[in-house]
């Protein structure tokens, strides 16, 4: 357990651990889900099919949790920092699974947070599949220019903000 002192640092460790998801997120959707053959033609079948259930089991995305950020962390920096530091990495991975499960199967209220987040993964399911690869943030495809503004006509809108020439 960690000394009374040192839940501050915890607690910024597992800040940074969500943060940190939501750029794995990005890098994952965009080079692995729509770049790695064998894994690009899973994705396109969620594409295709967006009510299916298309996913990694647990029995192979537990075990990689454990080996590729667990096991690191925690040789590297201890157990209080490995621990805050991927709670707050699955916490953001919990989230982005319910995000991501909720924009296909609910509706939501125009206005809302939730409304945003659905229009921008519609837009990268309908629009072009080259842009908005962040789920539960929009942070990462700005930087990178992969960004998807919706427009009046959501056909029109183009990676960067861009639209189409009117016709």
């Amino acid at each position: 357990m960690t000394p009374d002192t040192e839940w501050w640092r915890c607690e910024l460790l597992f800040f940074a651990g969500i943060i940190a998801w939501t750029f794995v997120e990005y890098l994952l959707h965009r080079f692995v889900l729509h770049r790695i053959p064998r894994i690009r033609d899973m994705h396109e079948a969620h594409h295709r099919d967006q009510q299916a259930l298309i996913k990694t089991p647990t029995f192979v995305s537990g075990p990689a949790y454990l080996v590729l950020l667990v096991s690191p962390l925690w040789w590297g920096g201890g157990l209080a920092f490995a621990f805050s530091l991927a709670a707050g990495f699955l916490f953001g991975y919990l989230w982005y699974v319910t995000v991501h499960h909720l924009v296909h199967h609910r509706p939501a209220r125009q206005g809302s947070l939730f409304f945003a987040l659905k229009r921008r993964h519609a837009l990268h399911h309908h629009v072009t599949r080259e842009g908005n690869f962040g789920v539960t943030s929009g942070v990462w495809d700005r930087v990178f220019g992969t960004d998807i503004q919706p427009r009046r006509n959501p056909r029109r809108a183009q990676p960067n903000g861009r639209r189409l020439a009117e016709r």
